[in-house]
């Protein structure tokens, strides 16, 4: 085998993924080429530092702040969502009834009152998607206070 193929296949020994056969020729080539053995000499020591690792566990309080503020974000998006779907619904049935006449026309092509209908929809949900970001970015804008 080739040197970069062991090489590659230290990874694996040292993680206990290789089969009888391939440990035994990655270790004898560690045995023999220094750069090798080194290298898993230094997985090896990185291994020890990491076990020897402890991660801080946040208090309690923290926990349960972070908890709520994800449940009411969560919330909020779910009010949002269900508040463009209804608008939508309200402006599109709203344009639609403007538009009645227009649409139930026999003497206009269908393709014609198709493309009606999807400018209509465009420009519903539009209207719902510059509303809602305009009270999205004035609830966040840092320098409303400021004048101008």
């Amino acid at each position: 085998m080739r040197h970069d193929d062991i090489k590659k296949m230290v990874y694996l020994y040292h993680d206990g993924e290789l089969g009888e056969k391939d440990k035994r020729v990655v270790e004898q080539h560690i045995e023999e080429c220094r750069e090798c053995r080194k290298e898993f000499e230094e997985m090896k020591k990185l291994e020890e530092v990491m076990d020897k690792m402890e991660l801080k566990q946040p208090p309690k309080e923290a926990w349960e702040k972070y908890e709520s503020s994800v449940y009411n974000r969560l919330e909020r998006n779910i009010g949002w969502i269900f508040l463009s779907i209804g608008a939508m619904i309200f402006l599109f049935f709203g344009g639609y009834k403007l538009m009645e006449g227009l649409i139930k026309d026999s003497g206009f092509p269908l393709i014609l009152k198709l493309g009606i209908l999807a400018a209509l929809t465009g420009i519903v949900i539009l209207i719902v998607s510059l509303g809602r970001e305009q009270l999205f970015s004035y609830k966040r804008e840092r320098y409303k206070e400021i004048k101008k």
